[in-house]
């Protein structure tokens, strides 16, 4: 098997930038159509609208899951990164679930359970999610048949 990448999906990015830029346009509509004294400072104000949507964006490029080789790896983190490593046979349950507006937007989140002590994976806004538990379960029940026959 080839090794798959999995990262948060942009829509969601899009989504808020989106919003963002209809908020911004309004703000600006509502400066120019109802402020007599028009201090230019204000203007700044409607731009706050683009941080959630930036701090979204720049979570999304920290934080990527890896299939390859019979082990599944979640790393996160920007100065300090946190990388766990699971061996796929141990993967017990993939949990999916999408809120309505995921729902629209095509992704969802997953939660990856092993028969380790050590909890959860769990991984937001992913495109194709139920596509992506389904490999997961696949190359799980798969790597746990091999073991169990190779040990005999």
């Amino acid at each position: 098997m080839e090794e798959l990448i999995v990262r948060p999906s942009m829509k969601t990015v899009w989504a808020g930038y989106v919003l963002a830029l209809i908020i911004f346009i309004a703000c600006v509509w509502a400066y120019y159509q109802y402020l007599t004294d028009k201090p230019a400072w204000l203007m700044a104000i409607p731009l706050i609208a683009f941080l959630p949507p930036l701090r979204t964006h720049i979570k999304r490029r920290l934080v990527s899951m890896r299939l390859f080789e019979g082990h599944l790896t979640v790393e996160s983190g920007f100065f300090s990164r946190t990388r766990r490593t699971v061996d796929v046979a141990k993967i017990q349950d993939v949990t999916l679930s999408q809120s309505l507006g995921q729902r629209i937007l095509g992704v969802g989140d997953l939660r990856l359970e092993s028969a380790g002590e050590s909890g959860a994976m769990a991984m937001r806004n992913v495109d194709h999610p139920r596509k992506i538990a389904d490999l997961v379960l696949e190359v799980a029940k798969r790597a746990a048949t091999f073991r169990t026959s190779g040990l005999r």
